[in-house]
């Protein structure tokens, strides 16, 4: 090749790696423009003043009026309405607090004392329970025990609807009615009937406190407890109960005393009706699982038995059965038995209530299992494995008054200081200073034990209004949004979430009402991490879950 065809192709080869890079520096100027059309997008905000929260809620309509001029997306607009009727809610809930806080039913709900009081008598009601279940064990009155089904007792046992036969997989359980001829009660069940001992108030006055209501009726003669509703709405903030007896003769003679009378106001009591009683049963166990489930269990067990000062528990005795042992079955029907009946916890359910007729009325007489291999998409077990988790690393106990007064001391200490030792805790009457809260309240109550009954007396009631705002607000937070995200670690990826759209039982989270998708809130969020994010479904709830 001549020197000039070599210049030639030398030439031509410089052009065209001139014009490749100038197609690329248009290209990366396209996408320069681009990015910098999105991200002048993305600095796009519409930041309005919502109107007051004080007055009356608007409607979407009426909301979208006020800001026909500030040319917002109508989406957009959706999700300031969506923020501003969430934060209208909470507005109210704070009026309706501070307007009521002073009555017996609200000092009930939230009030630390009472709260305290209420809890001590739940412990003292599961103690019983276990006395009476650890009498039966002992004598062998479980070993015939039995909660898995087949589709012929089904059939037998169970009025069967359409809903059986059209199987939906998302739906981990159906729901039945039992036939009237069965007693749950009886082996190989040995279910409990709450509407059985007891009977009904019809109405209970906001001015009755539950201490009130409790210590009139411990005077009758075989009463054993007593379960309140939440105030109705409809029905003037009245509220309905049960009360519970040591047999059917006690219930009687309560029910032919018509009624006792506390503070004026008259409670009537009569025969609780009989109900049809409905069951669930699980339609899909992968037996491999079951394993974790007997061991989740027994950890589960002994957190609650801690809380409620539960000892020498056989169920906590001795090794684990192995899924091939002939007795896995029946220790593991005993120990979802015991969580029903000592602890109000239904396992299969992944959910918990206050007393065992709510929990009855909401999930069922009974939770049994389906001996079949039928398919179920939802990885169920894995779920409730989950939240049994997450339930024995948080305690449902509450700190005393008098510690949470301590802690106010303390803190106190660590404003009132105006040097310290690193990680000490100064004392608020003299310069000492403690390497613990614990040292620090010992020295304080020996060396200055008039000023600490002092402060004691004069924190006492700020520190109750303190709490009663901290337990409302939380009930507030984390019972106002529904559709959280689940995303159990390990358990359950988030592509099976998307594909699935997992939810949780809906009586996770009682006691919140019925209302539309809402987003969450920040600090909704930040209560669901890291260990769990959930999903819930929001119901209303008839029980006092105080």
């Amino acid at each position: 090749m001549d020197e000039r065809g070599s210049s030639r192709s030398v030439s031509s080869a410089s052009s065209s790696v001139s014009n490749l890079s100038k197609d690329r520096s248009r290209s990366n100027s396209k996408k320069r423009n681009f990015k910098n059309k999105k991200k002048q997008i993305k600095r796009v905000k519409h930041t309005v003043e919502f109107p007051s929260l004080d007055q009356q809620l608007l409607n979407f309509e009426q909301f979208q009026e006020l800001y026909v001029n500030n040319d917002i997306p109508t989406e957009k607009l959706r999700l300031l309405y969506q923020t501003y009727e969430r934060k209208w809610e909470n507005k109210q809930k704070e009026l309706f607090f501070d307007q009521h806080k002073d009555e017996p039913w609200i000092q009930d709900k939230y009030n630390p004392v009472n709260r305290r009081e209420f809890q001590e008598e739940r412990n003292q009601l599961a103690q019983n329970r276990f006395n009476e279940f650890l009498k039966q064990y002992n004598m062998g009155g479980f070993n015939n025990i039995n909660l898995t089904l087949t589709e012929m007792q089904l059939m037998e046992f169970f009025e069967l609807n359409d809903h059986f036969y059209n199987d939906d997989p998302d739906v981990p359980f159906w729901e039945f009615q039992l036939k009237e001829s069965i007693d749950i009660s009886k082996a190989p069940f040995f279910g409990s009937d709450p509407n059985q001992n007891s009977v009904f108030i019809k109405n209970v006055p906001l001015p009755l406190s539950r201490v009130e209501v409790v210590k009139a009726l411990s005077q009758m003669s075989g009463y054993v407890s007593l379960t309140l509703s939440e105030p109705n709405k409809s029905q003037n903030y009245t509220r309905i109960g049960w009360v519970s007896f040591d047999g059917e003769e006690y219930c009687n003679n309560c029910v032919n005393d018509e009624s006792i009378t506390i503070k004026g106001h008259v409670l009537q009591f009569q025969k609780q009706q009989e109900k049809r009683k409905f069951v669930r049963v699980f339609k899909s166990v992968e037996y491999n699982k079951l394993l974790k489930d007997l061991q989740h269990q027994r950890e589960l067990i002994k957190v609650l038995d801690k809380e409620k000062g539960i000892t020498g528990n056989p169920l906590l005795e001795g090794p684990l059965k192995d899924r091939d042992d002939p007795t896995f079955n029946r220790q593991l029907d005993i120990q979802t038995l015991y969580l029903r009946r000592i602890h109000n916890y239904c396992y299969w359910s992944g959910a918990e209530f206050s007393d065992y007729r709510l929990l009855v009325s909401k999930v069922g007489y009974h939770f049994f299992r389906l001996d079949t291999k039928k398919k179920c998409n939802l990885e169920w077990q894995d779920i409730i494995q989950a939240l049994c988790n997450r339930r024995r690393e948080e305690t449902s106990d509450e700190l005393p008054i008098n510690e949470l007064i301590d802690n106010e001391i303390i803190l106190m200490g660590l404003k009132q200081a105006k040097t310290r030792s690193k990680d000490a805790f100064p004392c608020i009457f003299c310069e000492k200073q403690f390497q613990g809260g614990s040292y620090l309240i010992k020295h304080i109550s020996l060396k200055h034990e008039r000023q600490y009954w002092e402060h004691q007396q004069s924190l006492r009631q700020q520190v109750i209004d303190q709490q009663m705002a901290t337990n409302h607000k939380i009930e507030r937070i984390s019972k106002a949004t529904i559709q959280r995200q689940i995303f159990v670690k390990g358990a359950i990826d988030e592509l099976q979430f998307q594909e699935n759209k997992i939810q949780l039982p809906i009586n996770f989270a009682p006691r919140v009402q019925q209302r539309q998708y809402k987003d969450l809130d920040s600090i909704a969020q930040e209560k669901t991490q890291p260990a769990i994010m959930f999903q819930i479904r929001e119901t209303k709830v008839n029980y006092n879950d105080i």
